[in-house]
């Protein structure tokens, strides 16, 4: 599965890489094996546990999705985006349209595995994700994303924060002094950097458009929450020494 403008550019490896198996209609183990990639590899990267996959592994990667190496190594540093629990979500997708029994006829899943779903007990794997993106109407990468989060926060991972819609984004710089979570903590003395987060910039001002902002903030709020804080900590250092 290539990699084409339906996706988006930030798409982390993790949601891509299930996103592939839902659209080749192929459970995990079925389609690790169609890529020639171990299926517990296919698993810890898509849970986001993998440490430190072989290079070949990359290169069999990159060749599925149809990128490089070097991006593949970018998307496995993307958090997926938090999303509600599972079993909540497609509640709310079944909700006037489906009852548990019509979704079992239609899906052909069985009502087990469906009452489990609905309890956050257990999630799908990509071909039944797949029948369930099918029947629901729902968008496969939105279900692949959904389902990915969960798997991830099973796992203890981290997810970046879910972004607000495009009319509730700040479109100046004076909104990140309004955001809540962008809101700097005191500056404090002997300051360390922390690592991951960005090198000392110029304080000579320059022109930024809105867009760049945009961009901006998009980038920080993929950062590590460490990263994120850090960077904190130096804009208040910056301030304080104006």
């Amino acid at each position: 599965m290539p990699y084409n403008g339906t996706i988006p550019e930030d798409a982390p490896l993790s949601v891509l890489l299930f996103y592939a198996a839902m659209e080749n209609g192929q459970s995990l183990s079925t389609y690790a094996q169609s890529i020639h990639v171990g299926a517990i590899s296919l698993r810890q990267f898509i849970s986001g546990t993998s440490q430190r996959p072989r290079q070949r592994t990359l290169e069999l990667i990159g060749e599925a999705l149809g990128m490089p190496v070097e991006e593949v190594r970018r998307r496995m540093q993307l958090a997926p985006t938090a999303a509600p629990n599972f079993g909540d979500w497609l509640r709310i997708k079944m909700q006037g349209r489906f009852s548990r029994a019509k979704l079992t006829r239609a899906t052909r899943i069985s009502d087990g595995a469906l009452r489990n779903y609905l309890q956050n007990q257990t999630l799908p794997d990509a071909d039944q994700a797949r029948r369930l993106a099918e029947v629901l109407e729902v968008p496969p990468y939105e279900m692949a994303s959904v389902i990915i989060a969960n798997t991830v926060q099973q796992h203890g991972g981290a997810l970046a924060p879910a972004r607000p819609a495009a009319e509730e984004r700040p479109t100046t710089s004076a909104a990140l002094a309004t955001t809540p979570e962008l809101t700097a903590p005191a500056p404090t003395p002997n300051h360390v950097p922390v690592p991951g987060a960005p090198a000392p910039a110029s304080l000579a001002p320059t022109a930024v458009s809105s867009s760049d902002e945009l961009r901006l903030i998009d980038l920080w709020r993929q950062l590590h929450p460490q990263a994120r804080r850090a960077t904190l900590n130096y804009i208040a250092m910056l301030l304080a020494e104006r």
